[in-house]
């Protein structure tokens, strides 16, 4: 399987092959990082070392730096804090919380390095995120390098993320190698996939929810990554679209991606244990979502999936940066 993957990406051009030697290892990599949300928290775009041709985006559009977020933070990373370094393409991104006039969010963040300067900022920002103020400590897996003997490549962590997103789209848990024992997906803060025996950190749905879809979400916890897709509870998720995986560690098995989860906005609910469950009002309408997401690979398989996301933004809005995979398109379901 993976073999077939890595030639799927090697078509798609997402991994490319890193020749050069890097000049940034991976404490100064992490550094730029600290470095911006110094500089974010303190409104000061002013001391970062910006590449002459440098581009911001938030939420999937150009803007000058020192707006949008920049403008009403008072905080950042205090709570909530991941990073992904990828020395050989110079390209480092993170999860962070982060507080807005007053209100708490979390966000994902892309830099480039580039001769000791930032060239491209690429931020997808989820504002008033309930889970952002009751984040916990990271979990040290992310952190432990993985045996030499078991890694894969970078071209082979590129196609395995890419499957995930095939395997989303479809509905289909077997279109991915998640791991039946050890999977846990969190978006947002918050658990939305976990096997019988995990207990994860962060909250997840409330079973008690006015809104039914998530008491669903709810009552699927516990079934593992790919079980809880083949239950079609993401079925208003009808293709992916603008795949990027600019940071790949292969020492970590760590993959950090950037695209877009599109909704057709034509999947009305789901039939699930002989009930049929409406999906969310945000799901009836063409739309996508707009995901800055990172996986956890051990021994070929994902253990570990945590992102933040933008819900419901414009429909075939994109990323905002060029290039990308796009998916099969799923059908009538």
């Amino acid at each position: 399987m993976i073999a077939t993957l890595a030639a799927l990406v090697a078509s798609s051009g997402g991994a490319p092959a890193i020749a050069q030697k890097p000049a940034c290892d991976r404490a100064c990599l992490s550094g730029f990082i600290t470095s911006y949300v110094d500089a974010l928290a303190h409104h000061r775009p002013a001391a970062l070392p910006l590449a002459k041709a440098s581009r911001f985006t938030e939420n999937g559009v150009a803007i000058p730096l020192g707006e949008g977020l920049w403008t009403g933070v008072s905080a950042v990373g205090q709570r909530y804090r991941y990073d992904y370094v990828d020395v050989a393409a110079g390209q480092v991104a993170a999860h962070l919380d982060f507080v807005e006039n007053g209100k708490a969010g979390l966000m994902s963040l892309r830099l480039k390095i580039v001769g000791g300067r930032i060239s491209e900022i690429e931020t997808v920002v989820n504002r008033g995120a309930a889970n952002a103020e009751r984040m916990v400590p990271p979990e040290p897996l992310w952190e432990a390098p993985e045996p030499a003997a078991t890694r894969l490549t970078r071209a082979q962590l590129a196609a395995v993320a890419q499957s995930y997103l095939a395997a989303v789209a479809a509905g289909d848990g077997s279109k991915a190698p998640f791991d039946p024992d050890t999977c846990v997906r969190l978006e947002n803060g918050g658990v939305m996939a976990q096997t019988a025996n995990d207990h994860p950190p962060q909250p997840g749905p409330n079973a008690q929810s006015p809104v039914p879809w998530i008491r669903l979400v709810a009552s699927t916890l516990g079934m593992g990554c790919a079980k809880q897709l083949d239950t079609g509870i993401y079925g208003f998720i009808t293709s992916y679209n603008n795949a990027r995986f600019p940071v790949i560690d292969v020492e970590r098995q760590i993959v950090f991606g950037q695209w877009n989860f599109r909704r057709r906005g034509d999947v009305k609910g789901v039939t699930y244990n002989g009930a049929f469950t409406s999906f969310m009002e945000s799901t009836q309408f063409p739309n996508e979502n707009l995901l800055g997401q990172a996986f956890k690979i051990r021994h070929g398989k994902i253990i570990r999936v945590q992102g933040v996301f933008l819900n419901a933004n414009v429909y075939k809005s994109g990323t905002g940066w060029s290039g990308g995979a796009d998916g099969p398109v799923a059908g009538p379901r």
